[in-house]
Parts: C-alpha cells; structure tokens; sequence
C-alpha cells in the first residue's frame, strides 16, 4: 500500500507542476486554456475556479452544475500515468472570430516557445527546491572518516589510512585556505573539483602552447610539460574506533560539524588539533569531463582508492548455507582479528577476505582447506563475549583473479554529523546537484541512441512505484530527494527533440525560426506518427525491463 501510495503522490506532484508551467505561462501570454487535466481517458472530478465550485464532468450523467465553456476546466482523469493542458487553437477545432486572439496558434514564435518550455522548466525548478528544501531542513550524513584505501592505490601512497578524519582539502598551487569537510560527500565533492580545476589549467596551457607554436616562424615540438597536481589534505589521525555513547558515533561527530560550521574556522581546528597536512597527487587519476552518474563516481573513486566512509567491522547478516553460517558466525558479530591481523573496519575486513584466497587455498579456486582464525565480539541478551572461529573462505574467480569470499554481508553504522545549509547554500548545492543529473540524463539517452549503452538501463513505472516505496521507507528525506530525481529526468525526457514531446515542439519552432514557415501538415502529420511509435517503443522498452526484474 505505501508503494502505491508513494508513487501516485509522486507521480500526482511531477504531473501537477508540469502541466502548471504550460497552464501559467499560458495564461500570462494570453492563451485561452479550456483543459487542465492530471491523467488521461475518462475524467472523473471536476473544478472550475473564479468562483471554486466543484462541476459534472464533461461527458458524463452528473447532477452537478455544467461547466462554464468560459472559463478553464480542472479535472482528474482515470489513467494516473501523465496529464495535459488544452488550449484554444484553430488546428484542433473551430474558434469563433471573437476568440481568434485567444488562440494558442495565432500566437508569436516567442511566446508560443514560452509556453512549450515552461513545462520541462518547471520540473527542473521543481527539483531544485525539492533538493534545496532538505538540505534548509538539514540531514545526517555520513562523516569525512575514511575507510581501509584500497592497497597500493593513489591514496594509499599518500599515506591517507584508515579511521583518518579529513578536516579539509585545498589546492596546493592557489592562495585560497582549506575547504572545511564536515561530510564525506563534501570531501569527495572537493576532490572532484580540485581535478576539474587542474584539468582546466592544463587545457589553458595546451592552448596557450598550441598558439605560441602557430606564431613562431620556426618548427618546434614544444608540448606543454606534465605538471604535479596536488592537493593538501588535512587530516586528523589517532581515532582508530568510534568513540561515541552509540555505535554510530553522531554525537562527537554533529560536535565537530558544528565546530567547523558555526563557532570557529578551519586555520583554528588546525591549530588546535593535533592534525597533519598530507599531500596526494591526482595527476595519475583517470577522470572524465563529466563524472556526473553515481556509478562512475564510485568508479573513479575506486580508481584513486578511496572504499567509502568508514563503517565498522560487523557482520550485517549471513546467506543461508553460505561459508559464514557453517562457520558459526552471527549478525551483529564484530570483527576484531583475523590470524592475528587487527581488524580496523568493514573496508579493511573484506580487503582480508578477499586476500585470503592467496594464502587460504590450496588445490583448485572454490576448494580451500585451511581456514583463518577470526576472532569475534559477540553481544546475546545485554551479555559480551569474545570467541574465536574457523572460517574457509571459498575462492572464485572475478576479473580474472582469485579472490575468497565468506557469504555475508559485511559492514556496520557509519559515523554520521547533520549537515544544513542556508538559504542561499541550499538554492546553490541544489541547483548544481540538478544541472549535474540532467546532464547525466541527456547523457545517457546520447549513449542509448549512439549504442553505447544498453536499452535494458529504461525504467518504467513499475520500478519507479518501487522505488518510490524504497524510498518512503526511509524517510521524507529520501522520498523527497527521490521525487525531485524523477523531476529531473521527466524535465529531461520532456526536451528531448520527439516529436509529440515538447523538444519536438521546440524543433518545429526551430525550423520556423530558420525557414520563416512552420512545417507542412503534411510533414507535421509523418512527424507525429514517427514521435508516437518512438514513444510507445520506449514506454514498451520500460515495460519490458520492469517486468524482466520483477521476474529476477
């Protein structure tokens, strides 16, 4: 139920904002608009305003009072799945000669491109208050305490350890101070942006070499030198565990976010605290222009050999007859040694784990004989106990390596600090945040066209009902911030140049612009018809896909 719930709230807001920016812009262009729909097929409610008064829908046996054919007409329609907004126009039916001004149609090139676009803007808008509004209200978010870096990695060279606390991150060859890091997405943030800032640099210096080879008279095969890129990150060291009343340690952590939000600056912490200032060179880091999708994010974090905020070592659960349970271990079992090796956290646990097919096997990949002695704190009805365990490892091959892995599910509570930005912080992170994901969005339908990407990536509504149900789940937050994402991507979708969208609107109003003359009915007929099936394959495509992992 609260999945249904959830997404025809969802659906209804995304829906309702939509067709409000058509309606809106509309009505201050002069348009006379005769529908306003939030559903398609048959209507069920409906409302006239100036004065609000609930009226018969159209085309049924209603007592209710008749609508004025005068004024615009809201309605709620059977089919939950969009909605629309009719306006006065001479292609869709007779306008007598004392309505023609009202008419959509007989409006200037600029304002019917007006009320075109105000549609997909108004869901960009939409999802930059949805993404504003949590971060005024504020949330907790997971620390900047790092965990286990993968070994040999970038970071590891630049001996950031696990259990480090990043108090901030500056630019070594700029005169600005240290970017406080209360969070971890912060921290991450700021690695991004540092690598942005250097790769700019050097396309600066490429022109500015490729210009002065072009002046000079003589041949030359000056390159632009290769150049350091380092970043000084501060970091406070000598907390191997959290220590806090809970195990998630939110309470010293919501301290120090305050510490470095409110009360002094970043140069005090630094001063104060016993800190060091560590360099790491990202000049080695792979990164694309745009790493704007979640998946490449992890990817090149991974690449650079950061594993996530630090969680502690515990057991979250274990597969039913998988190596762990045969072993003897529980959920909520931490982790405090294994073979006499101290277990700092979750990252560091399965770096183990994985290693271990190096040393545990013996005999072919899956056919481990000697086991590793893991030693445990157990807590059973408010008693502690320390025990010690043999668990095999079973070894399977990934990416062509052998690696040992122990069927459960590993890691534990994060440290978390409450984050809230003001007014202005919040318009501004949340405006980024939504330019990032339709880039992303326009990105991934260029790769689906081009090939590059699969169309099995097409969500329909059936994952998005579930997702909406995930997310009502585990808070406001979460369901909000999922919202203003659908948002985004149904602003995108909306812009896409198809005909029977709104991008293939802008197109026809493109084409009028350079040609001086809309296209020809008969051209706007073949059009429509290609933008239909377009629409209905994808919609099909979705379908497809969302039953497909319905089924597993």
């Amino acid at each position: 139920m609260l999945t249904i719930v959830s997404f025809l709230v969802m659906l209804s807001v995304i829906v309702v904002v939509h067709e409000y920016g058509h309606y809106k812009v509309a009505v201050l262009c002069g348009v006379k608009v005769l529908k306003f729909s939030v559903g398609f097929g048959k209507p069920l409610f409906a409302w006239q305003l100036q004065p609000f008064r609930r009226v018969s829908p159209p085309g049924t046996d209603s007592k209710l009072t008749p609508p004025d054919p005068s004024k615009t007409l809201f309605l709620i329609s059977a089919v939950p799945l969009g909605g629309y907004v009719q306006m006065l126009d001479e292609r869709e039916g007779g306008v007598t000669p004392e309505q023609i001004e009202f008419a959509f149609n007989k409006k200037s090139l600029k304002a019917r491109t007006a009320v075109v676009l105000a549609g997909p803007l108004a869901n960009l808008l939409l999802a930059v208050f949805l993404y504003a509004g949590v971060q005024w209200v504020g949330q907790m978010q997971p620390s900047a305490v790092l965990g286990q870096p993968i070994p040999g990695s970038l970071a590891e060279q630049a001996d950031l350890r696990s259990a480090d606390r990043i108090l901030g991150l500056r630019v070594a060859d700029t005169d600005g101070g240290f970017q406080t890091t209360t969070t971890y997405k912060e921290f991450v943030n700021s690695l991004f942006d540092a690598k942005t800032h250097y790769q700019n640099e050097h396309q600066v210096e490429q022109t500015t070499a490729l210009s002065s080879d072009a002046g000079s008279k003589e041949p030359t095969s000056k390159q632009p030198a290769s150049f350091s890129q380092i970043v000084e990150i501060a970091v406070k060291r000598g907390e191997t565990e959290f220590k806090s009343e809970d195990d998630s340690g939110t309470g010293r952590a919501q301290v120090l976010g305050e510490i470095l939000d409110k009360t002094i600056g970043l140069e005090e912490v630094l001063a104060m605290t016993s800190t060091q200032i560590l360099k790491l060179d990202l000049k080695d880091w792979q990164v694309s222009d745009l790493q704007n999708s979640v998946p490449d994010r992890l990817k090149a974090l991974k690449q650079l050999g950061l594993t996530g905020p630090m969680r502690s070592a515990v057991v979250n659960s274990v597969l039913e007859g998988g190596v762990a349970q045969k072993a003897g271990l529980l959920a909520g079992d931490q982790v405090i040694k294994i073979d006499g090796i101290k277990v700092v956290d979750a990252q560091g646990l399965v770096q183990l784990i994985h290693t271990s097919a190096d040393v545990h096997r013996d005999g072919q990949p899956g056919d481990p004989k000697q086991g590793a002695i893991w030693e445990i704190k157990r807590r059973l009805g408010g008693d502690e106990s320390q025990i010690k365990l043999e668990v095999r490892p079973r070894v399977i091959q990934e990416d062509g390596k052998s690696i040992g892995r122990v069927d459960a599910i590993i890691g534990g509570s994060q440290e978390l600090v409450f984050k809230r930005l003001g007014f202005w912080d919040g318009i501004a992170f949340a405006s980024r945040l939504t330019f990032d994901q339709a880039l992303t969005s326009l990105g991934s339908f260029k790769s689906m066209v081009l090939g590059q990407l699969s169309w099995h990536e097409l969500s329909g509504p059936l994952t998005l009902a579930e997702y909406a149900g995930k997310t009502a789940q585990g808070g406001v937050a979460s369901f909000v911030s999922f919202v203003a994402f659908v948002s985004v991507s149904i602003g995108v979708l909306n812009l896409l140049p198809i005909p029977v969208l709104d991008g293939g609107q802008l197109m026809y109003y493109l084409w009028e612009l350079m040609s001086g003359r809309a296209p020809s009915e008969k051209w706007s007929e073949r059009l429509t018809r290609f933008g239909l099936a377009t629409v209905l394959l994808m919609m099909c495509a979705a379908m497809f896909n969302d039953v497909l992992r319905l089924i597993g």
